[in-house]
C-alpha cells in the first residue's frame, strides 16, 4: 500500500485509548502526518505510537475510513495534502481535542473530550434535522454515517480513567 508515518507528534496519550505494544510499553494516541506513494499527505491521523520502540499503528476504528479515503484518491495524479479530520468525525474532535486541551489532569481531558464529541454530534443532529426538513436523503445519510464515526468512537473514552499521560 505504500503508506509512511513521518515521525512527529502532535497529539498526547488520551484516557483508556492507550493500547500495550509488543515491547511491552504504553502505546499513546497520537495524530500523525501520513504518507501514501509519495505524493499524498494526509494530516492529523489518529495511530497508537509507542514511544520506546517507535512502533505505530493505525486506531483500528479509523482504519477502514482511512482505507477508503485513499482508494478514492488513488487516480490522482497531482500531489495531494489534506487533513483526515476534514473527511472522518472522530479524527476531527480528537483533533480539536488536542488543539484545546492544557491541562494536566485525567478527568479535565475526558470532560474536554466528551463536551466536544457532544458539541459535534449536537451540531450534525441539527444538520440531519435540516436535511430531513429538505427531504434530501443523500446528505441525511452522509449525516447518519458521521454520527456513526462519532458514537463508535466516543464510545471507547469512559466516564472515569486512571489511564492518562501527557
Amino acid at each position: 500500500m505504500g503508506l509512511l508515518v513521518l515521525d512527529y507528534l502532535i497529539g498526547f496519550g488520551v484516557g483508556i485509548l492507550f493500547k500495550t505494544c509488543n515491547c511491552g510499553q504504553s502505546m499513546k494516541l497520537e495524530l500523525r502526518k501520513l504518507i501514501h506513494e509519495r505524493k499524498t499527505r494526509i494530516c492529523d491521523v489518529p495511530v497508537y505510537a509507542c514511544q520506546a520502540c517507535r512502533k505505530y499503528e493505525l486506531l483500528p476504528l479509523i482504519k477502514p475510513d482511512l482505507l477508503r479515503y485513499l482508494a478514492s484518491i488513488n487516480n490522482e495524479t497531482e500531489r495531494i495534502r489534506v487533513s483526515f479530520a476534514d473527511v472522518n468525525e472522530a479524527a476531527y474532535v480528537l483533533r480539536e481535542v488536542f488543539r484545546t486541551y492544557d491541562d494536566d489532569s485525567s478527568a479535565e481531558w475526558q470532560a474536554r473530550c466528551m463536551e466536544v464529541f457532544d458539541e459535534r454530534i449536537n451540531m450534525l443532529l441539527d444538520l440531519f434535522r435540516y436535511a430531513q426538513s429538505l427531504a434530501d436523503g443523500d446528505w441525511m445519510r452522509q449525516i447518519e454515517g458521521r454520527l456513526e464515526q462519532l458514537s463508535t468512537i466516543k464510545s471507547l473514552i469512559p466516564e472515569n480513567s486512571s489511564n492518562y499521560a501527557r
